[in-house]
């Protein structure tokens, strides 16, 4: 049963050859892809000087607000006098 579906696919493959491609299409299929490719580079580098300036804004906060020293306690008055 599978030979026979081999043989017709080997069949209509090597009747239909390749179809004929129009010159013009050359031509747009460049143009579209390099305007791909700049808008992707475009994109790429947003995306890095985003993360870069985001790293950057999160150094300057953690230099200046000191976020990760854990408040005084105030739960217990300071011990005086003992």
């Amino acid at each position: 049963m599978s030979d026979r579906k081999e043989n017709e696919v080997r069949r209509l493959l090597d009747t239909t050859g390749a179809p004929a491609v129009p010159a013009e299409l050359y031509d747009d299929v460049v143009r579209r892809g390099s305007r791909l490719l700049r808008q992707r580079m475009v994109v790429r580098r947003l995306m890095w000087w985003g993360a870069v300036l985001g790293f950057l804004a999160f150094m300057v906060w953690v230099a200046v607000a000191d976020p990760f020293v854990p408040p005084p306690s105030e739960v217990t008055p300071p011990l005086q006098g003992w």
